[in-house]
């Protein structure tokens, strides 16, 4: 099914009725729902471009040929109208004003955004469903997968909760299930080996989504890793701007499921050394080189710190090292891996004729630092006190997504140069 646009800004409207139009996407009419103004759209594909970046407004999807209307058993709205009103509940009203309709799929899972009014976390839905009981809470989302999402095939509904800033390894502690098991209840999440030393079992009994952006398949276990769908725009960007990539080697120091990774892979790096502390993300990784065909042994994974990478690139280089390409991939800042990275291109520098690397620095920097390129001043000045014998020149700030209000997820491409070859040795 297609997707629609909920705005409650008009004067959104003809920016994203242009933009719609210039790609064939728009469908008339723009109609009134309630308190929203509903954009029309062609788009299926759940990692649109036009989707992924959407900040401003809210998605669901529609049957096309039809207008969606509050009473519509297949739209969200529509169908937990009827289901409340079917079983006398005196406040299903009040209920309605706190449905979420701003969802996510990712097969075989129906993933709802949380939001302090609009959520079935919100007070009003958890005594609810406290007072009918597990049997109509299932019943609720059974018929809800098999009414509305019909043709999707989904078996699994739950909240996607925030992620913890300051868990480095960027786990969903707070994911939410509603309907089904994310995990078998033989395992206890509550112990850490199963989230530090999963085994084979372990992966076999907790369910995987999968996705496909760009062409390129995803993986990841939702109870244990996360998955951010708003770096598509970065993941096209690696696919068709680097032409260097190809024939050559590259080093993630935040590799995750493999968002930026696969991308390096299909764009024919000839070797990716990929960093990852969490053990599921690991298996993600795996999961997703298989499903993309892609020969593991041009994937070097280390299920650890990159703390140690340029030992550990130095016991694995077999031939002559060719890193043209660098990823710093971590938010809210990289900055820790910025002297291991000029660690590795310093190490490549002394025994490689190669004599330009990139780094792609992910951080999230305040509107204000852009608008007045301090951040970029300030980086690369921070990577001249780092090392003083290479040259460092920024190539292109890419705005990626907004984090928060004025609060921008970029990613900065500098090219790092060696000043003086003959003269360079390793800083280890």
């Amino acid at each position: 099914m297609p997707y629609e646009l909920l705005l409650t800004d008009s004067t959104l409207i003809k920016d994203i009725k242009l933009e719609l139009e210039s790609e064939k996407k728009f469908v008339k009419p723009i109609y009134q729902d309630g308190r929203y103004k509903v954009i029309r759209t062609t788009i299926t594909e759940d990692d649109h471009p036009l989707l992924a970046k959407q900040k401003s407004y809210l998605l669901r999807k529609y049957t096309a040929g039809r207008l969606c209307d509050k009473n519509d058993e297949n739209n969200i709205v529509g169908f937990t109208r009827s289901f409340l009103k079917a079983r006398n509940v005196a406040n299903f009203e009040e209920l309605i004003s706190h449905l979420p309709i701003r969802y996510t799929v990712y097969t075989p899972l129906l993933l709802f955004n949380n939001s302090k009014e609009k959520s079935f976390n919100h007070i009003k839905w958890r005594e609810f469903f406290q007072l009918v009981g597990l049997p109509v809470k299932d019943e609720y989302c059974k018929q809800m997968l098999s009414k509305v999402f019909v043709k999707l095939k989904l078996t699994h509904v739950a909240i996607n909760m925030p992620i913890i800033e300051a868990d480095v390894m960027r786990r969903p502690f707070n994911i939410y299930p509603l309907y089904g098991e994310l995990v078998s209840p033989a395992l206890d999440v509550r112990a850490e080996e199963l989230w530090d030393s999963p085994t084979e079992t372990d992966f076999q009994s907790t369910l995987w989504c999968h996705t496909i952006q760009n062409g390129i398949h995803q993986y990841w276990a939702p109870m244990f890793t996360m998955f951010s769908r708003g770096n598509i725009k970065e993941k096209k960007r690696i696919l068709d701007k680097f032409q260097d990539i190809e024939g050559n080697d590259v080093v993630d120091m935040y590799a995750g499921i493999g968002y930026f990774t696969l991308c390096y892979l299909k764009r024919n790096a000839r070797k990716v050394y990929c960093f990852e502390i969490n053990p599921w993300s690991v298996e993600a990784l795996r999961k997703g080189l298989d499903a993309n065909a892609i020969d593991p042994q041009r994937c070097k994974i280390y299920n650890e710190s990159n703390e140690n990478c340029t030992a550990r690139i130095r016991e694995a280089v077999t031939r002559k090292m060719r890193i043209r390409h660098i990823n710093l991939g971590l938010l809210p800042t990289s900055k820790p891996s910025w002297p291991l990275a000029l660690e590795v291109i310093r190490l490549q520098y002394s025994t490689s004729s190669m004599n330009i690397v990139s780094l792609h620095i992910h951080e999230n920097v305040h509107i204000i630092h852009l608008q007045d390129d301090s951040f970029i001043t300030k980086t690369l000045n921070a990577l001249k006190a780092i090392d003083k014998d290479m040259c460092y020149e920024a190539k292109h700030l890419e705005r990626i997504k907004t984090f928060a209000p004025d609060i921008w997820h970029i990613c900065l491409d500098v090219d790092v140069k060696c000043l003086e070859l003959s003269s360079l040795v390793p800083l280890t």
